[in-house]
This record gives C-alpha cells, sequence and structure tokens, in this order.
C-alpha cells in the first residue's frame, strides 16, 4: 500500500507545470502575431510615403514645367503654319477697253524653222578695242608661210657676265684639283680622246666633263640660225647660265679640307 500511495504524491506534484506550458505557448505565438504586424504597418508605412507623397511632389513639378514648354512651342509652330498658307494672288488690273481701228486684221504669219535658219548677230562694241598682247606677235609668225624661221625664232638672254664668261675665264678656280680649262676647248666638248687601243673612232669623241652641258648648249644656240632680237617674235626664250660651272665651285669646300 505504501506504492500506491508514493505514485499519487509524484502525479499530484506534476500536474500544475501543464497549465503553466500551455500559457507560455500562447505568448509566443502573441509575440510573432505582434512582430508581424508591425512589420507590416512599417512597410505599409514606407510605401505610402514613397508613392503618395514623393509620388505628388513630382506631379506638381511637371505641372509646373508644362507650362513653359507649351509657351516657347506655339511661336514656330504658328510662323510654321502661316508660312504654308498660300499667297493671295495679285490682284488683276482691270482690262482697258479695245481700240479698234478701221484696220484689216491680217492673218499670222507662218512660223519658221529657227532653229536651222537662224543665227543670232554678233554684237560689236566698238567703243572698247581688244587688248593684244605681246606673244599673239609670235603665234601670227606661223602664218607667215614666206618666212622660214615663222613659229621657231628664238631670243637669247643678255646675262651678265659674271654668270658666264667670267667662270670661264677663272677656270682654274672652279674645282681645287682638276684643271677645268682643259674641258672649255672645242666649245666645251673638251680635248678629244686618244684612241690608243682603237676602241673609238680617230673623230667625234671628246673627254667631255658632266659640269660643261651648259658651255656645249649655249655655243650652240649661237649657231642656231633663228635668233632674234625682238623677244615678242620669239616661240622660246634661252638664258645662257652656265649653272654646272657654277655648283661645281661649291661642291668641294674648306669644310671637306679640314
Amino acid at each position: 500500500m505504501i506504492p500506491r500511495v508514493s505514485m499519487r504524491r509524484r502525479s499530484a506534484e506534476v500536474a500544475p507545470t501543464e497549465p503553466m506550458e500551455k500559457g507560455n505557448g500562447k505568448n509566443q505565438t502573441n509575440r510573432i502575431c505582434l512582430l508581424v504586424s508591425l512589420s507590416l504597418f512599417f512597410w505599409a508605412l514606407l510605401l505610402y510615403f514613397h508613392f503618395v507623397v514623393l509620388g505628388s511632389s513630382n506631379i506638381d513639378k511637371q505641372i509646373q514645367l508644362q507650362p513653359s514648354y507649351d509657351h516657347s512651342q506655339p511661336s514656330s509652330s504658328i510662323s510654321l503654319r502661316v508660312d504654308k498658307f498660300p499667297l493671295e494672288p495679285p490682284s488683276k488690273p482691270p482690262k482697258e477697253p479695245l481700240v479698234t481701228n478701221n484696220k484689216p486684221i491680217l492673218p499670222p504669219a507662218p512660223a519658221a524653222n529657227f532653229s536651222s535658219t537662224f543665227k543670232p548677230p554678233r554684237i560689236v562694241d566698238s567703243g572698247s578695242e581688244k587688248q593684244e598682247f605681246k606673244f599673239i606677235r609670235a603665234l601670227k609668225t606661223v602664218d607667215n608661210k614666206s618666212d622660214p624661221c615663222g613659229g621657231k625664232y628664238i631670243y637669247v638672254h643678255d646675262l651678265p657676265s659674271r654668270f658666264n664668261e667670267d667662270m670661264l675665264r677663272d677656270c682654274k678656280k672652279l674645282s681645287l684639283w682638276t684643271n677645268m680649262c682643259k674641258f672649255t676647248t672645242n666649245a666645251g666638248l673638251g680635248p678629244p680622246l686618244e684612241n690608243v687601243e682603237g676602241v673609238f673612232s680617230d673623230e667625234g669623241w671628246y673627254a667631255t666633263n658632266q659640269f660643261a652641258v651648259d658651255v656645249i648648249f649655249s655655243n650652240r644656240m649661237k649657231q642656231y640660225k633663228c635668233l632674234t632680237n625682238d623677244s615678242s617674235l620669239a616661240a622660246a626664250i634661252f638664258v645662257p647660265f652656265y649653272a654646272g660651272f657654277d655648283v661645281a665651285r661649291y661642291l668641294v669646300g674648306i669644310q671637306y679640307l679640314n
């Protein structure tokens, strides 16, 4: 009988804890519901502030900006529309009354073919004289068939002697190591080549210097048959400048000797 009593006491002692656990479970569910409702309320306030308060302020700004834009547009649009309107045709002057004479009315003349027979008249201005250039005389010499030099005249320009003849007199100073005087002989052709081995012919071969070409050409030009002292008749003008000898004096200077 003793063990039974002890079992009842334990069951009696354990029984009051069950309602406490049930109370704790209800409190936890209430707290969770409260947190969920608070979070929903916070997000509702946030969305309301964003869409209602901020959205209305943006709409007000757009409404304020639109009138200024609308007022600036009509001026151009109106001007374009006004320009597109067709102009009123000018009023026709009143027709004058026809004055009739007692002359017979002739039938119209037949139309002529102007495309093949009509030639526009030449307009001659007698007040202004036609300007004639100097080279026109040289061109007209070609038409002169009796002149064998027509269109072939050459005028030799008269240069100062320091550009040609003085260089030939000072031919020893043209080169530091070569005597250029021998290359000025035979009208610039130079001395004849010695045909020792029989390679060349006995005549027509010369030791010509490359800088003496201007001298050769100048001497050949002096032998030309159609020279003229009138530059307006000349078809060409020759300038006897010995550029080769002028360059040869400065090819080898003091800077190379040092």
